[in-house]
């Protein structure tokens, strides 16, 4: 189930992307990374406990983008960068790759790496 949500949702992200509207752009540049990230995560069909983080990153990058579509001209400065820049530099990179870091790290042992699968290695190695 979720190989086909992942492939539908990167479909609509690839023709939201070739349309030029500015908020469809939005929305597939937000969606792609997280149907490739689901897509690569996915055991059996499901995603698991990422789903949770996946949708937060969505959430995020999205909001962002549609941030950085409604400040004109990139919006007030913040110090010495004008907030739309100080968002890509401090929220639209970091955020997502801290939030997706802690979440494989959390269920990596539960998820990731299962008893099947280390039985498995050992039978091939032996």
């Amino acid at each position: 189930m979720a190989h086909r949500l992942a492939l539908v949702l990167l479909a609509l992200a690839a023709v939201a992307s070739l349309t030029g509207s500015p908020w469809l752009v939005a929305f597939g540049g937000a969606a792609f990374p997280v149907a490739l990230i689901a897509l690569g995560a996915s055991r059996g069909g499901k995603i698991g406990p990422l789903r949770v983080p996946l949708l937060v990153v969505g959430l995020v990058l999205f909001g962002v983008l549609a941030a950085l579509l409604l400040l004109p001209n990139g919006g007030p400065d913040a110090g010495a960068l004008p907030l739309g820049t100080v968002l890509l530099l401090f929220v639209l990179v970091p955020v997502p790759f801290l939030i997706l870091t802690w979440a494989y790290v959390a269920t990596f042992d539960s998820w990731f790496l299962r008893d099947e699968d280390l039985e498995r290695l050992r039978k091939g190695r032996d």
